[in-house]
């Protein structure tokens, strides 16, 4: 049996089904089971991988993904933004000297945010930003 990879354009109008009806759905792993039984309504053959359904939802506007991160032992420089892979910028404060002193990054496309510690994602939250009131 091959298995298929759905379009683009399928997978953001299935990620979209799946999370204007749920609302929240709590890991990636969960995502992908909820898209690919959708999916398979239409042909049995498809396949997706967390990845790909994380990485989907991350460009649907109307979906927020929220990370939930694990503290590191030791202080890490990040480049790039462990959710969507774009450019992170320091987050920087005044002391009471008046110099400026590193407290965390902040990503330029996404809300991923973190402290000096918590770096790397461990699970993911989506949630279908018409039902936050």
């Amino acid at each position: 049996m091959d298995k298929k990879i759905p379009s683009k354009e399928n997978l953001i109008e299935t990620v979209k089904q799946v999370l204007s009806s749920r609302l929240k759905v709590n890991s990636q792993e969960e995502l992908a089971r909820l898209v690919l039984k959708r999916l398979r309504r239409e042909n049995k053959d498809y396949a997706v991988s967390p990845l790909r359904a994380k990485r989907i939802a991350l460009s649907i506007p109307e979906i927020e993904v929220k990370a939930k991160t694990r503290k590191a032992v030791k202080l890490q420089k990040i480049s790039d933004c462990p959710i969507c892979h774009s450019g992170i910028e320091p987050l920087e404060v005044k002391n009471l000297a008046e110099k400026r002193v590193l407290v965390g990054y902040q990503c330029t496309g996404c809300a991923y945010q973190s402290d000096l510690e918590a770096f790397m994602p461990m699970k993911y939250a989506f949630l279908w930003k018409e039902a936050k009131l």
